[in-house]
């Protein structure tokens, strides 16, 4: 027998204050029909299927470990394929009832699914009165003016204004990435820097220095990050190297993950080695100086 569940539905990629308000209605709709409440999703954006062009906000472990911090007690994670698109609704809860006893859906007021997404929240409520199920449909979370959409953060993050990413996803946005090799440029000048590599479905800001936090080995650093292919000494692959402020240790090989504060500069041509240390230095001073 099925366990009897509340089931909320949706890409939730970023995981940003619409999505925090729809799973705290999941929650607490479950708990009003003594249900688990779980999140069904996907392990890959429909839109990598359906021939669109997508960059992510979060990683799947990421993005479900958010979910389940928030109160979701189980998270479905299914790959997203041609035939699964093409299901229409009742099919697709066809397929969630498979493997629990839904008391009840949630999701967001621009829900689609259905074979070119003809299928809408009101499709779900219909289904849900023949079934029995109730439907909640969660009106979107405003922020100046306009609803906070991954769409919206995307482009927030593109042009590079993190402060306001911040805003809309409730935390800093990061990248995570193991640490490689590279020219080593910035330890001949006094600033080691170290080089992830970063998936290329994720969201990347655009060239420049930011202040950042940088998470290793269980411990929190003030950092420096440049994004950009450090045209002063020729380089020709674009690249994310972050020095990381008071520390000093061989981190080759491990996981970094890089927390974004905010943009400092876009990146500089620089005439010498030692007017880019000199720089360099001031982005240093700046990032201290800085409170969030």
């Amino acid at each position: 027998m099925h366990a009897p569940a509340v089931v909320a539905l949706g890409m939730f990629d970023g995981v940003h204050l619409g999505h925090r308000a729809l799973i705290a209605r999941l929650v607490e709709e479950a708990k009003r029909l003594n249900a688990v409440p779980v999140v069904y999703t996907f392990s890959n954006h429909p839109l990598e299927v359906l021939g669109g062009n997508v960059t992510l906000l979060s990683g799947v472990r990421e993005r479900n470990q958010l979910l389940l911090s928030l109160g979701a007690e189980h998270v479905e994670s299914i790959r997203f394929t041609t035939e699964l698109a093409a299901l229409c609704a009742e099919e697709y809860i066809d397929l969630i009832a498979e493997k629990w006893d839904v008391r009840g859906l949630v999701v967001g007021y621009n829900y689609t699914c259905g074979a070119r997404g003809a299928e809408t929240p009101e499709t779900l409520k219909s289904i849900g009165l023949c079934r029995g199920f109730s439907v909640t449909v969660v009106e979107p979370v405003m922020y100046k003016g306009e609803p906070v959409s991954s769409t919206r953060i995307r482009e927030t993050i593109e042009r590079g204004d993190m402060v306001l990413a911040q805003k809309l996803l409730n935390r800093k946005y990061s990248l995570s990435g193991k640490v490689i090799q590279n020219k080593r440029i910035g330890r001949r000048i006094g600033f080691p820097t170290a080089n992830i590599e970063i998936d290329t479905k994720r969201v990347i800001p655009p060239d420049g220095v930011y202040a950042t936090f940088a998470f290793v080995g269980g411990a929190a650093y003030r950092a420096v990050t440049n994004i950009g292919t450090n045209p002063t000494v020729h380089g020709t692959k674009r690249t994310v190297e972050t020095y990381l402020i008071d520390f000093d240790a061989d981190i080759y090989g491990e996981v970094l993950t890089i927390a974004f504060r905010k943009r400092l500069r876009g990146e500089i041509v620089f005439d010498t080695l030692d007017d880019m240390k000199v720089q360099i230095q001031r982005d240093v001073e700046d990032t201290i100086a800085l409170r969030d």
